[in-house]
């Protein structure tokens, strides 16, 4: 009897000790999920963006700036601070458009950035022989 008990009394404690250690883990990978879910939210509203603002540069008689002020917009109008440091570059030629959209998801870990760059190309309209 006199064994069981001081066996008992060595474990004890140990719970404390396992909790210490395994919260703070368990926080992270908490942490790390919501940042995953930030960055994805970002990127797809990225995509977005930049797809709106392709199809606006690609249309007949359009210009590259009609494709970077559409894409500017809905990027304003999207992010509520999700996608930050933004930048956004358009081009046009005679065959394709293209619309490149870089910034950084917001970050819930300090210290660490979480970079997004996005880039749409769609051939542009025309009107059959010209």
């Amino acid at each position: 009897m006199t064994g069981l008990r001081r066996r008992r009394r060595r474990d004890g404690g140990a719970a404390s000790v396992e909790l210490v250690l395994a919260t703070p883990l368990l926080l992270l990978l908490i942490m790390a999920g919501v940042q995953f879910a930030l960055w994805a939210h970002a990127r797809h509203m990225a995509q977005a963006a930049a797809n709106e603002g392709v199809q606006s540069a690609r249309a007949y008689e359009s210009s590259a700036a009609a494709g970077k002020a559409d894409t500017e917009a809905l990027l304003r109008d999207l992010s509520g601070g999700s996608l930050t440091g933004t930048a956004v570059t358009a081009s046009r030629s005679a065959t394709a458009a293209t619309v490149t959209i870089t910034g950084r998801a917001s970050s819930v870990i300090p210290g660490l950035t979480f970079p997004i760059r996005v880039t749409v190309t769609a051939p542009v309209e025309r009107v059959p022989g010209t």
